[in-house]
């Protein structure tokens, strides 16, 4: 059998392409979880009509137009709209038990296999332009008027509940006036708009929710495991009251529309408690709404289930039992740092113990602690509060985040005088905190002597255990240096990862315990690259090789790591062999 040439050589084939425009498609296909075809139309190389045309002569696939067919419920039904947004596909016929399926890009054969999967027919694939499929999806499968209707029909939510701020506030819906709101029979759809949105993405795991405002219409995304989803759109003239009533619900001024504004409401959803955090902000087309969800049910997690290796979290219980010193948790915002800080605090709890927090803000209330939320509007700032936290005998402190040096030099002579600090840098790795430290104007010999460990994070999805299957080894390794691993598995997906072959997230861990050698380099102003060798030396286990090890375990997939995780130079790597450990 010939082997399927690839999209990339197609488009070369006919002309619209040349070698080094492929090659650039390539380096960035590395880093970004999009097929090929899309990354040329974005770059500029060929527009969708092109790559759809290219394909369709290539490989004798026929080309349609998806405005020709019309779609019934029952057909759309046979491909959920989380598949066809994500994979750029469109049931267009159903022939007995052959479903013929519009493809963007229909040389994605894994698609193909899992779509014959999911439906239980035979597949036939035509191509079509991606904004083809994109708008036939919009109009049939998202239309923000018959979400309007479907509203209707559905019942007031009975055991939702909403408090202003604190818990001590209940709004009450018969309460509410929606002043800006001119038809008053449109008020309760808005109420059930709101209420339906919060509800479906506190039960899809979301973190937070964009509301963003376009030319014709108001998209609603999610992030669920730390990617943005497109989940419904509703139409442009309604959203000045769907705004009107989030400001309602959390105290905020209705009246301004010109400023940016931040406020908090409390959704009690089935006997459950979500903290949210709204912040609106004004732009082109209206304001935009930005929530997150903060389930204080689920927020706080055990130490031992984050997924730091067992070898590592030996050392780091060790370190944390100690009566003073600093560790300090690293890495961009969004990768579970401070979920990774309240299960350290769950550690420590004990009624020997005086815990003190100093957050911005407090997001969620951890029993045995004195947790201090920062206001800089009335001066209540990360140096001020540490300075009087140290008045109030405490044994561990935790500082939210090291931002000036401020900061940081309080909180390194509170850790080299008998109390254990604990807080958070915003850098890339551990070598790189330190050097961010010395940076902001922090005196290599105060690092050096109050730093006991540096952990760098990041998150990653974890493959649904519910659809996970064995693969084939994708191609990019090939162009790695990392050691072999025998059996690769991905998400197929189903109804349970909401058809994208992820559910949940681990943790990647890089900790560098700073021995003695570490710290007379740093103290004497040792360069990067020495820091590096020396943590090498010392066994330090880096964040692609923690990385490379779930994959190994079947925790995750090579796309998710590549596209989170900075693969380093082979010669960082020498004598690596991945060590698996379960979690």
């Amino acid at each position: 059998m010939a082997k399927r040439k690839k999209l990339g050589e197609v488009l070369m084939e006919v002309g619209l392409i040349s070698p080094s425009q492929l090659e650039n498609a390539l380096i960035l296909q590395s880093t970004k979880d999009k097929p090929l075809g899309k990354i040329l139309i974005e770059l500029g190389y060929v527009n969708e009509d092109q790559v759809a045309e290219a394909i369709s002569r290539q490989f004798s696939i026929p080309l349609v137009d998806c405005n020709r067919y019309e779609l019934t419920k029952e057909l759309l039904a046979l491909i959920p709209k989380e598949i066809a947004e994500t994979k750029i596909v469109l049931p267009v016929e159903l022939l007995d038990k052959k479903l013929v399926v519009a493809m963007a890009y229909p040389l994605d054969w894994q698609t193909v296999d899992d779509i014959a999967f999911i439906t239980g027919r035979r597949i036939q694939v035509v191509v079509a332009s991606e904004n083809c499929i994109r708008n036939a999806i919009e109009k049939y499968y998202t239309s923000p008027e018959n979400l309007l209707d479907l509203i209707r029909e559905i019942p007031i939510q009975e055991k939702v509940e909403f408090f202003r701020g604190q818990e001590s506030e209940k709004v009450e819906e018969e309460k509410i006036n929606i002043q800006t709101v001119d038809k008053l029979s449109e008020a309760p759809i808005i109420v059930k708009l709101v209420t339906m949105i919060l509800v479906d993405a506190a039960k899809a795991r979301a973190s937070d929710i964009h509301i963003e405002p376009g030319e014709k219409d108001i998209r609603v995304r999610y992030r669920v495991d730390g990617e943005l989803k497109n989940m419904l759109k509703y139409p442009l003239h309604i959203h000045e009251f769907v705004v009107t009533r989030i400001k309602v619900i959390s105290d905020l001024d209705i009246t301004n529309r010109r400023l940016p504004q931040d406020g908090r409401t409390l959704l009690r959803l089935e006997g459950k408690d979500i903290d949210i955090r709204i912040s609106t902000l004004p732009s082109v087309y209206g304001e935009k709404v930005v929530l997150r969800l903060l389930d204080h049910t689920t927020g706080l997690v055990a130490l031992s289930k984050l997924g730091i290796p067992e070898n590592t979290l030996k050392i780091l219980l060790t370190l944390i039992s100690q009566p003073q010193g600093m560790i300090l948790v690293t890495g961009p915002t969004g990768s579970g740092k401070t979920t990774t800080l309240y299960a350290v605090l769950q550690q420590l709890q004990s009624e020997t113990k005086n815990i003190i927090t100093i957050e911005d803000p407090v997001e969620y209330r951890v029993h045995g602690t004195t947790q201090v939320g920062i206001n800089e509007a009335v001066g209540l700032t990360f140096p001020t509060v540490l300075r009087h936290v140290l008045r109030q005998d405490p044994d561990t402190i935790l500082v939210g985040e090291i931002r000036d040096l401020d900061t940081a030099e309080i909180a390194t002579r509170a850790a080299l005088t008998g109390h254990l600090v604990l807080s958070t840098v915003h850098t890339n790795n551990t070598i790189a905190t330190i050097t961010r430290l010395i940076d902001i104007g922090l005196e290599p010999y105060l690092v050096a002597s109050s730093i006991t460990g540096i952990l760098a994070q990041r998150l990653v999805r974890r493959i649904c255990e519910n659809c996970k299957v064995e693969m084939i080894p994708p191609e990019i390794i090939l162009e790695l240096e990392v050691p072999k691993i025998k059996k690769f598995f991905k998400g197929r997906g189903c109804r349970d990862c909401k058809y994208t072959g992820f559910k949940g997230r681990v943790g990647v861990y890089e900790f560098l315990v700073l021995s003695q050698e570490l710290k007379r380099l740093i103290a004497r102003g040792g360069s990067e690259e020495e820091l590096w060798s020396a943590a090498r030396s010392a066994g330090m286990v880096t964040l692609f090789e923690d990385a490379w090890s779930k994959i190994d375990d079947g925790i995750t997939t090579v796309d998710e790591i590549i596209s989170k995780i900075p693969y380093e130079k082979p010669a960082a790597l020498k004598g690596w062999k991945p060590a698996s450990h379960k979690h």
